[in-house]
């Protein structure tokens, strides 16, 4: 059974990702509703979450619609039209917005830590954890998918990958150290 996808142009996006963005907004939403701290660093929050969600689903979303043909060895060349996608990626500020991001949601975890209001709370480290997987996994994925190919369908186009990429590539990239791939900081 195929996981459900919507279209994006001739790809289609995997719904899980989209449902994801969908129930943060709308939690975002409603704290941004909230009388005093909450409401403020909500407001904050979604001032930065919100945009970078939008980028998201347009630059990296339709990346991942690839992955079950990918898998299953499906190369075709029209895949190619969404490395222009992954371009875009790298030159932009994706990444680098994650720490202001953070800094935001840090900040209405201690409002709601102090308002004693469980459900923030509880919102916020999901959004804390929807966070750190994009820094670890999503990120790298769309990196790796675009290199992936670039080598199948033969694309030389003299492009390189943008330096701007390079400050959290770095801190992800993985090294093969005895047998076992350990990522830059050393740990398994």
């Amino acid at each position: 059974m195929k996981p459900e996808c919507q279209h994006h142009g001739k790809f289609a996006i995997p719904e899980a990702l989209r449902l994801d963005h969908e129930e943060l907004r709308t939690v975002l939403v409603c704290a941004m509703a909230e009388p005093g701290p909450i409401g403020k660093t909500a407001t904050r929050l979604a001032q930065l979450c919100l945009p970078h969600f939008e980028q998201e689903e347009n630059i990296v979303f339709p990346v991942f619609g690839l992955l079950n043909e990918l898998a299953s060895g499906d190369i075709r060349p029209e895949m190619a039209d969404l490395l222009p996608l992954v371009y875009a990626f790298h030159a932009g500020r994706l990444g680098k917005e994650h720490q202001s991001i953070d800094a935001a949601i840090k900040a209405l975890l201690h409002a709601a830590r102090a308002e004693d209001c469980a459900q923030i709370v509880e919102f916020a480290n999901k959004l804390q954890v929807h966070e750190q997987v994009e820094e670890a996994v999503i990120y790298p994925a769309v990196v790796l998918i675009g290199k992936y190919l670039r080598h199948r369908l033969g694309r030389r186009s003299g492009r390189r990958w943008p330096e701007s990429a390079g400050t959290w590539r770095s801190r992800y990239a993985t090294r093969r150290v005895g047998g076992d791939y350990r990522g830059a900081s050393g740990n398994a």
